[in-house]
């Protein structure tokens, strides 16, 4: 029998959908409105994915994010900085305007933060550290 806060914890996993894009490469496509609640859950769901799968490389995709406030844009540079910790480096893409500016407010040095406008940017990015290049099979050593 599961009790409730085991209830409450398999529906967060369940919302924080991490996807493997790549060996070694993660991504969470986040959409809608991020609270407080929400943001906790995403680093909770973030960081066990990282640590189970060992990955090197995690794209937060923002986009689709359609309001965050301060507290919650300076989590998502907390979850950035955790990742970091778990030998992960982190890619925000897709930043918005007003979420732009959300993070500038914060006062936070964000030299180290790697942004891109997308996901196949963020994926670029990520296939460069590891060193991978992908290329037509017509291009490719047999």
């Amino acid at each position: 029998m599961s009790t409730s806060h085991d209830d409450t914890e398999m529906e967060n996993t369940t919302r924080i959908p991490v996807s493997e894009l790549w060996d070694g490469v993660l991504l969470l496509s986040l959409s809608g409105v991020v609270d407080s609640v929400r943001s906790y859950d995403v680093m909770d769901g973030v960081l066990r994915e990282i640590s189970e799968t060992r990955a090197r490389i995690f794209i937060l995709d923002i986009r689709a994010v359609a309001a965050m406030d301060t507290a919650v844009a300076n989590h998502l540079i907390k979850i950035t900085q955790a990742a970091t910790l778990l030998g992960c480096e982190c890619v925000i893409s897709g930043i918005s305007p007003s979420v732009a500016q959300a993070l500038v407010q914060l006062g936070i040095p964000l030299k180290d933060i790697v942004t891109r406008v997308s996901i196949s940017d963020a994926l670029r990015f990520a296939f460069d550290r590891l060193e991978l290049q992908v290329v037509p099979r017509t291009q490719a050593q047999p």
